[in-house]
């Protein structure tokens, strides 16, 4: 025989809570971010993102580097060649003997990869309005007005960060 448990239900309403804040939350918004690059600089996916910005660390890179790390992502045998067409990346040095032709990310590139980072780091707000904003123009489908959405969001909470005063 099961013996019967009582339930006790607490009548105390002013429960206390302790939490620690976290040290580091830059990375809070990440998809929003990842989300609005990809849509507003014509990137095919969310993983010609991630190569860049791995190679964008690298600085300059041979066509193998770029092969090695292209394995730990989604296959994509175009990947390369989009991203040298569309100005992502750029001929660093040609093939000579004995040397192996370099590339590096472009001007284009580094100036998107800091405008993330900006972003991330809560130093830039996404902007809001349709001219600068690919996911606020009318028109857009039903997957931009989410992501409208959440955008706001991540610039609200950013103004609420930057009241705050830091513990540190």
């Amino acid at each position: 025989m099961i013996p019967k448990v009582k339930k006790r239900i607490s009548k105390r309403e002013d429960k206390i809570f302790f939490t620690r804040e976290a040290k580091y939350d830059f990375m809070k918004h990440w998809s929003v971010i990842r989300r609005w690059a990809v849509v507003n600089y014509d990137l095919k996916s969310s993983a010609d993102l991630d190569m860049l910005m791995f190679l964008y660390s690298e600085h300059l890179f041979t066509r193998k580097q770029f092969d090695r790390y292209a394995n730990h992502m989604s296959w994509d045998r175009l990947r390369f060649n989009r991203l040298l067409r569309e100005g992502f990346i750029r001929k660093f040095r040609e093939k000579r003997w004995g040397e192996a032709l370099l590339y590096e990310v472009s001007r284009k590139g580094k100036k998107m990869i800091a405008t993330i980072y900006r972003k991330l780091l809560g130093f830039e707000e996404l902007p809001e309005s349709p001219r600068r904003n690919k996911i606020f123009k009318k028109g857009a489908p039903f997957s931009h007005k989410i992501l409208s959405i959440a955008v706001k969001d991540a610039n609200r909470d950013l103004k609420e960060r930057r009241q705050r005063p830091s513990l540190e």
